[in-house]
């Protein structure tokens, strides 16, 4: 019997730095990193509220450039689907906001703030995006978004 694996999170809402347009991306919560090893959020590009997440299998986990991997992993999710175009949210550093060093550690752990993720723009790959929201999976339905879960995922 194979068995369906649960998954949380809530949504980035990322906008491009140069044209302000925006995407989203899908943040996985769990108690460990084992639990969300292998899960993959992809974006249609051209409906950017459409964000399709998938598990990875064995064989796709086993492949060792990790440019090829993913490129499997989207063939097959836009096979499954029949739909074209698809991206993987792409995190090219954190940025964190820096503290008064001399404030003392209970002053920086008052103000702690965790690093932003910064993307590549899946409009432009030279162009940088930040997340400028998080959003309940409510939320992101409410605005017209849609999750689709392929293979053994529930939310």
């Amino acid at each position: 019997m194979i068995s369906t694996k649960s998954i949380d999170g809530q949504i980035r809402k990322i906008e491009s730095k140069s044209d302000s347009k925006i995407f989203y991306d899908f943040e996985f919560w769990a108690e460990s990193d084992e639990e969300t090893y292998g899960l993959v959020c992809l974006i249609q590009i051209s409906h950017p509220t459409n964000l399709f997440i998938t598990e990875m299998s064995a064989d796709e986990l086993a492949i060792s450039s990790e440019a090829k991997m993913l490129e499997v992993v989207k063939n097959r999710v836009s096979q499954q689907t029949g739909v074209p175009g698809l991206v993987f949210p792409k995190v090219i550093r954190f940025d964190e906001k820096k503290g008064d060093v001399k404030a003392g550690f209970q002053a920086f752990l008052k103000s702690y703030e965790k690093p932003i993720p910064v993307y590549e723009s899946i409009f432009d790959q030279s162009k940088e995006a930040i997340q400028i929201e998080k959003l309940s999976i409510d939320e992101f339905k409410g605005l017209g978004g849609k999750i689709h879960l392929l293979g053994n995922i529930s939310m």
